[in-house]
């Protein structure tokens, strides 16, 4: 398999659709507004898509969300909602470093990621967006403290979020579109950002970076936000990243955010 696109293909369009969406934050007309950009794989022959299945499971860690429907697979590190009989809980995940390729350089950006206040307020709008909606159907919201979450090619900054919930009990499924799509993959406010993203990204996103997972009779369920994935189509393989565009964004230090992420599927996808 060999990748159509290269790295830096596009970067001009993308540095002026970041500038038009600082300008729509500078304006006051967003806070947060998340662009996604595609990469594009070929192989010899259709994509085995059970053998890429086990290649996710035994890279992915033991957090991951392995999903599949049809021809979109891949491993996402986000959880949207879970539910067990009254408590919901959501793990938000905004704000992104490279993981380092020494120890020295993985510990420069760890404390660049805990200490960098654009990347601090990127997470803190995603935490909000979720504590404010789950408080609709909760009697307490609990917020812990973010911590960091090392993956295979980024590190990100996540936070766990608790509910308590009232009567009647609404489903995961409802919990999932009350949440949806969260300022991590949509931005904030979410109807400004969506209608952003709709003008500014040169195609259609699909099935990329929505719910995907499960709900059972009793409403109990759990469902992650579909990143890190492909969608196969025969010999092809179609992949998208986000970079969330906040105050202080750079072009160019979010296309490589968006390189990183694409590069742990990448790796599934190229790989023996």
């Amino acid at each position: 398999a060999r990748r159509l696109d290269r790295p830096d293909d596009h970067l001009d369009a993308w540095r002026a659709s970041v500038a038009l969406a600082l300008e729509a934050i500078a304006a006051g007309r967003l806070d947060k507004v998340v662009l996604a950009r595609e990469a594009l794989v070929e192989a010899a022959w259709p994509f085995p898509r059970a053998a890429l299945l086990e290649r996710l499971r035994a890279r992915a860690g033991a957090e991951a969300f392995v999903y599949a429907s049809d021809g979109f697979l891949g491993a996402s590190p986000e959880l949207l909602v879970s539910r067990r009989g009254r408590v919901a809980t959501s793990r938000p995940m905004a704000g992104t470093v490279p993981r380092g390729a020494t120890a020295a350089a993985e510990a420069r950006g760890l404390a660049r990621l805990t200490g960098s206040a654009k990347e601090s307020v990127e997470h803190r709008l995603v935490v909000d967006a979720v504590a404010e909606g789950l408080a609709k159907v909760a009697d307490r919201v609990e917020v812990a403290r973010a911590e960091v979450v090392r993956l295979a090619t980024v590190a990100h900054l996540a936070t766990e979020v608790t509910a308590a919930l009232t009567e009647p009990l609404p489903s995961a499924l409802e919990l999932a579109g009350l949440l949806h799509p969260t300022p991590a993959v949509g931005g904030s406010p979410r109807d400004a950002a969506m209608a952003a993203i709709a003008a500014l990204e040169p195609f259609d996103r699909g099935r990329y970076a929505g719910p995907v997972g499960w709900v059972d009779a009793a409403g109990d369920g759990e469902w992650a936000v579909a990143l890190r994935g492909a969608e196969l189509s025969g010999r092809r393989a179609r992949l998208l990243a986000g970079a969330g565009i906040v105050p202080g964004s750079d072009p160019d230090a979010e296309w490589a955010e968006t390189e990183h992420k694409l590069a742990a599927m990448l790796e599934v996808l190229l790989g023996p």
